[in-house]
């Protein structure tokens, strides 16, 4: 039964031969079983492996279809999940990858923004504080116009 554990085949119906398998095999044990119903027949009557009544075999077929179905799903259903998840993921991360790749390059993009936007508003501000020092120099070359005008003057 080392097969049950293999990678599900979906083909052949819900859960392919692999539940095939399990059911026959979960059948056979069970019938042999100390836990099988047996015909309410007096042992004389009854024949060993055989039920006769219709109602007593679907009541078996019916524990026996249940038991093998929980037994099946309880021993793929990680197995099952784990390959879907497997899927997944194999699907999408290189997808992942290239938007990963394309953030970091925004990233990148969007610091060198930054940093221009922030040297030129710097350099705006230098500007602006640097007014003061021009309307000095502004102040110092009217006074020395006007000196110059005064010297020109007493010259003549």
């Amino acid at each position: 039964m080392g097969t049950l554990f293999t990678k599900p085949c979906f083909r052949e119906g819900l859960f392919g031969t692999m539940h095939t398998a399990c059911r026959k095999f979960l059948r056979w044990k069970i019938s042999r079983s100390e836990f099988a119903i047996q015909s309410p027949r007096p042992p004389d009557r009854a024949r060993p492996g055989k039920m006769e009544e219709p109602e007593m075999q679907l009541k078996v077929k019916k524990v026996t279809d249940k038991f093998t179905e929980s037994m099946y799903i309880l021993a793929n259903e990680p197995s099952v999940a784990l390959y879907r998840l497997q899927e997944h993921v194999r699907r999408s991360l290189p997808e992942l990858a290239q938007h990963k790749a394309n953030m970091q390059s925004w990233e990148e993009q969007s610091q060198g923004a930054i940093y221009t936007v922030e040297y030129a508003c710097s350099a705006i501000k230098n500007m602006k504080d640097s007014s003061v020092y021009f309307k000095s120099i502004e102040g110092m070359l009217r006074h020395a116009s006007a000196m110059k005008d005064r010297l020109n003057s007493t010259r003549r």
